[in-house]
């Protein structure tokens, strides 16, 4: 840990996520608050939910854009101060109360958080280049370990500015200082962050699709379909899980030892805080686990908790499972981008990483809807049993063979 602090160009990516991730999960609930003021509040709050994952097929094109780009350090720079200026351009209408305004204000937000998936893509190359091998799976971990943190913290910060001001025009000025900030800070290190990474040559798709394929059965070592499959049901099941256990609580009513209320805070703290864990601990014994173990024992502890839904019904088993499912996920993002780092070429990192990016957002809402709306229209053991299923189709997947295996 003293080598990644003592690193300049690291802790100046880290410093800008900092006050990235608090200004967006600040405006994010922001949004949402402020759909909820209009007569269509619900009609509203779905589009702000699906505008938020909107951008996130795009992963891909912007990765395959950043790969292109050259002076990735001014360009990661600039994308700091131009979200700066949507989002102040943005507060100064918010205070508005029309639907015109309000579809401006989305389209505003989508383009930062296009923006976003840009620099991500810009950054990952700079780690790769600035991080050494062997300290890659823990900054990355370390780094996301901070985002969860200052989500939780943006989260708090915008609830409590909103219940004490009702200014929404506050949330966006708020959120346009974190970007300048963030920018300020990437200034401060620009000297820490040259790269010399020549922009990627033009190549047809199928080749583009090939490489990508390589690096990631090189990677994880595990098929890149049953890889791509596995993390896509997974992430279906897990976006669903809150919405899942909320109602699971909800119904047992009385029968809980903690008030409602009281049991869905214990149980998101207990997740976030094995999330925070997983992403910090990648040493000693931890480091030494591949990426496929660490994800089949988190497939395994997910489906403990919906059998235990479906038998047992203990609130405890619960917690300890989502606190160990928590640790788990903290423990497979960092592992899998490491990897990728590792036998990545520099050029194609961006495309790799957004297929990851895109891959996520389009399982998110496609499992928190699908398995909810079984919940809802069938029955909760239907919707256990079926989220049972994809998680072991999900296992089954990581045994596909791989045709390409990691060199030592």
């Amino acid at each position: 840990m003293n080598q990644l602090i003592k690193n300049r160009a690291f802790m100046t990516l880290t410093g800008a996520d900092f006050f990235e991730t608090i200004g967006i999960s600040l405006f994010n609930i922001g949004l949402l608050l402020y759909a909820k003021t209009f007569e269509q509040a619900t009609l509203l709050v779905s589009v702000v939910s699906v505008a938020t994952v909107l951008p996130g097929p795009l992963g891909i094109v912007m990765g395959r854009l950043a790969d292109l780009t050259g002076h990735r350090r001014e360009w990661l720079i600039s994308t700091k101060f131009i979200q700066a200026g949507l989002y102040l351009g943005l507060a100064q209408l918010i205070n508005q109360h029309n639907l015109m305004v309000f579809t401006m204000i989305i389209l505003l937000n989508i383009s930062s958080d296009v923006l976003g998936l840009f620099s991500n893509s810009l950054r990952m190359p700079m780690i790769q280049a600035k991080v050494t091998s062997n300290l890659r799976e823990q900054a990355t971990g370390f780094n996301q370990g901070v985002t969860t943190l200052m989500q939780m913290v943006g989260q708090a910060f915008g609830v409590t500015l909103l219940t004490m001001t009702h200014d929404y025009q506050l949330t966006g000025l708020v959120n346009a200082l974190t970007f300048l900030l963030a920018g300020l800070v990437l200034l401060s290190g620009y000297r820490s962050l040259a790269v010399t990474i020549q922009p990627a040559g033009h190549q047809s798709f199928k080749r583009l699709v090939a490489q990508a394929k390589q690096v990631f059965e090189l990677s994880a070592g595990v098929n890149v379909v049953g890889l791509l499959m596995s993390i896509l049901l997974m992430n279906a099941v897990g976006a669903s899980i809150d919405a899942i256990l909320n109602l699971f609580l909800l119904h047992m009513g009385h029968r809980l030892p903690l008030s409602f209320s009281l049991s869905v805070l214990v149980l998101n703290t207990v997740f976030v805080t094995g999330t925070i864990l997983g992403n910090l601990l990648h040493t000693g014994w931890f480091k030494r686990l591949t990426f496929r173990t660490v994800e089949l024992l988190t497939l395994g502890v997910l489906s403990g908790i919906y059998v235990n839904l479906l038998t047992w019904q203990n609130y405890w088993v619960i917690i300890g499972g989502m606190a160990i499912a928590g640790f788990g996920m903290g423990q497979m993002n960092p592992k899998l981008y490491a990897n990728l780092m590792q036998v990545a070429d520099p050029q194609q990192l961006g495309s790799v990483t957004g297929v990851l990016s895109s891959l996520t957002t389009i399982s998110i809402p496609a499992g928190s809807m699908g398995i909810v709306l079984v919940y809802n229209v069938v029955s909760g053991p239907v919707a256990y049993g079926l989220s049972l299923g994809l998680l072991a189709l999900a296992a089954a997947c990581l045994f596909l063979p791989a045709r390409t295996k990691l060199s030592a």
